[in-house]
């Protein structure tokens, strides 16, 4: 696996139909695809410090792509004003609590429903919702803000975080 170093920003997609995944790692499940050429916006940069062999270490933590939708437990969500009642909600990637947290909206925030699937509600995602894409499938221009693939030169740039674990969740296949 190559070394690689993304800073917050855009990217362009490398890769044909990569998955987006729920977290950091295959076991994150796949909840969209983007194709070679698209443009994601990188939050920060996530390095795995336990991985398989054949896993990738370095994800790029991005916002969630447009078109993708998240799940929110409909108990959470007030029918009359579609407007969420608890103090932060988590967003899922899947209508249950299996799947991972793509986020949270915090109370009082309108929702736009689209469809429901048992005690479950499908919403369209707000701006702050993210996941995961190997960070080797993504290149970023050389400017004043973003870095390529090799190693920063400079060290005003942010250190990629570290994570130890992640949460168990349902798993498939492929990256």
């Amino acid at each position: 696996e190559p070394t690689v170093t993304l800073l917050p920003g855009t990217a362009e997609v490398e890769a044909n139909n990569l998955n987006v995944r729920g977290q950091a790692g295959l076991k994150g499940e796949v909840i969209a695809h983007v194709a070679k050429g698209e443009t994601v916006t990188v939050l920060s940069q996530i390095n795995l410090d336990k991985h398989k062999a054949d896993e990738p270490a370095q994800w790029a933590k991005i916002a969630l792509p447009a078109s993708t939708h998240v799940w929110v437990f409909s108990r959470f969500i007030d029918a009359a004003n579609k407007t969420v009642t608890p103090k932060k909600l988590n967003l899922r990637a899947g209508p249950g609590e299996n799947f991972s947290v793509l986020g949270v909206i915090e109370q009082g925030a309108t929702v736009n429903p689209i469809t429901t699937k048992g005690e479950w509600t499908q919403i369209e995602a707000p701006s702050t919702a993210y996941a995961f894409i190997a960070a080797m499938y993504l290149k970023q221009e050389a400017s004043g803000n973003e870095a390529t693939n090799p190693m920063p030169s400079t060290e005003t740039e942010p250190t990629p975080t570290t994570v130890a674990e992640t949460q168990s969740i349902v798993t498939e296949p492929a990256i």
